[in-house]
């Protein structure tokens, strides 16, 4: 657990609060829950005296095992006995034992439902903490341009999205050079990301420094950004269920379900709204704008949607 808010500090720039763990006599022996806020998050259950195997692309696919799926992602994965483990990676397995199988599955929930961690107590110690030595930042923007509240609503976005807040200087003085044409967060948002746009792109960067990513159609953008209805407190997307369902079918099929992060470019008017629409089924689908991508990094296409 420790390891896992240790990667939500590094990765996500955010402070977790304490994590509390206890026993539950209703749980199996082996079995473990998550809870956030009350409300089950995620569960799984260890083979005793087993650790899981992954298959790699050259992995024996007769390699004898019980089936399953590991929890952080539901990749399928083998439990094989300990005096197998040594078979399972000479067999081309990436074999893990128990205790990280918990930490991956942990570290990868707290990515995935950050915004939801971070509250209003959070966002003012973040505030706090970029004062500190840049105490200008916060005194022009908090609360003269902008309430808590809505700085709170950005940085949940961008958490939302996997984007770190770790440099909370940029963060901040973007929302105060932006606040003075707009309250609306999901604007703000995209102006942030803008601002630091090497961080939003740095996770699906090439050890080229170059960007693989595909393309989206711009019928379809042009779709979205026209279903756009932008007020002083939100933005909403009013697209017809029907447009909705052929647009997110249309990128399942070329995406598909991606096991690693993939990342889309397209409109700054159609990104926020195009995550949105397939959050649910394909997260490890990263939408960037054309805005977001800094001077002097290549594009490598990998298709069109």
């Amino acid at each position: 657990m420790k390891a896992g808010s240790s990667l939500a500090v590094t990765n996500l720039g955010y402070l977790l609060p304490a994590v509390r763990v206890t026993d539950n006599l209703s749980l199996k022996s082996r079995e473990y829950l998550i809870l956030l806020k009350g409300t089950e998050i995620g569960r799984y259950e260890l083979l005793p005296g087993s650790e899981l195997a992954l298959p790699t692309a050259k992995a024996d696919k007769n390699f004898p095992g019980q089936q399953t799926r590991e929890p952080a992602f539901g990749l399928p994965a083998l439990w094989v006995p300990l005096d197998k483990v040594d078979a399972a990676r000479a067999a081309g397995h990436t074999v893990v034992d128990p205790v990280n199988v918990i930490g991956t599955h942990f570290s990868e929930l707290i990515r995935q439902f950050s915004s939801e961690m971070f509250s209003r107590q959070d966002a003012k110690l973040f505030c706090d903490r970029v004062s500190q030595d840049h105490p200008k930042v916060i005194e022009d923007l908090v609360p003269k341009l902008l309430s808590l509240a809505t700085v709170q609503r950005v940085l949940q976005n961008l958490l939302r999205e996997r984007v770190s807040i770790r440099d909370g200087v940029s963060i901040l003085e973007a929302l105060g050079e932006a606040a003075a044409s707009t309250k609306n967060p999901v604007l703000l948002t995209e102006y942030v990301r803008q601002a630091i746009r090497r961080t939003v792109v740095k996770p699906y960067l090439n050890q080229k420094g170059e960007l693989p990513a595909y393309f989206m159609e711009s019928s379809i953008e042009q779709s979205v950004e026209s279903a756009v209805q932008h007020s002083d407190s939100n933005s909403i997307l009013v697209l017809s269920p029907q447009i909705a369902r052929e647009i997110v079918t249309r990128i399942e099929r070329k995406l598909d379900r991606r096991e690693v992060p993939v990342a889309v470019v397209t409109s700054v008017g159609a990104r926020y709204f195009l995550r949105q629409m397939v959050e649910t089924s394909l997260s490890n689908v990263s939408f960037i704008s054309h805005n977001e991508v800094p001077s002097g990094v290549k594009i490598i296409s990998l298709g069109v949607i």
